[in-house]
This record gives C-alpha cells, structure tokens and sequence, in this order.
C-alpha cells in the first residue's frame, strides 16, 4: 500500500472538501478506493470514513473536541511534491485536520502556512 493522510473536517467543510477533491483532476469510482488523476500524480481516495476505524478513542475524543462533529477522507498518494500541490488547492479557506499518519496533526490552516515557507517540507521526515 501506498503513503496515505487523513483529512478530518467538521461537517460543512468535509462536504466542500469532498467536493473539491473530486474537481480536482479527472475523478472515478473504485470498489475499494476512488482515483483521482492529476497530471501524473494518482491518489487513492475513501469517502466513508471507514479509516476512523483504525483511531484510538483518545484521537477521535481530541479531534471533536477542536472539531466537533467531523467525517474522514483517506488520502493514499505515491510522492509527497504530489500531494502537497493538491492539498495546497484544496484545504484553503477549509477548517480541518491532517493525520499526517507520522505522529502529527495539524490544522489545515498549519500546514498551508508550512508550505508556504517550506516548499519542500515533507511530513515523513524525523526533521520536519
């Protein structure tokens, strides 16, 4: 299995995020993962929500305490330059979580900020 993140957004955001995610590239249905096609970047994505799953209580306990109410979207993706373009056009404007699923979560509105000043920041890493 490829890198995967998790995007957790309260409700109204999680619908526009769902709903940006699939505007941006050309978007298809899987029995298991949806494809999303972007230039020659191609990420897994999982709307149910089913990833909540595989979160300790204590995870989801503290994202609905910033939260409140929230859904999830698994995100599998093959480089982080890849991912990161996407979610640069994605998360803004959004208010939200991402599970980097490297020990991290960060309000959308921080890792934009990251971007910004570090183009090549990669999530993965020990140093970053």
């Amino acid at each position: 299995m490829r890198p995967t993140i998790v995007l957790l957004s309260p409700l109204d955001d999680h619908q526009e995020l769902m709903a940006r995610l699939r505007c941006a590239g050309s978007y298809s249905e899987g029995p298991f993962l949806d494809r999303l096609e972007r230039g020659e970047y191609v990420f897994g994505v999982d709307f149910s929500g089913d990833v909540l799953d595989e979160f300790e209580e204590t995870e989801i306990a503290g994202a609905m305490s910033k939260l409140g109410d929230f859904r999830a979207i698994l995100l599998e993706y093959s480089d982080v330059p890849g991912v990161r373009e996407l979610l640069a056009e994605v998360l803004r404007g959004l208010s939200g979580l991402l599970d980097t699923n490297y020990g991290d979560l960060l309000e959308y509105s921080e890792v934009l900020k990251r971007f910004e000043r570090d183009p090549s920041w990669d999530w993965r890493s020990a140093s970053g």
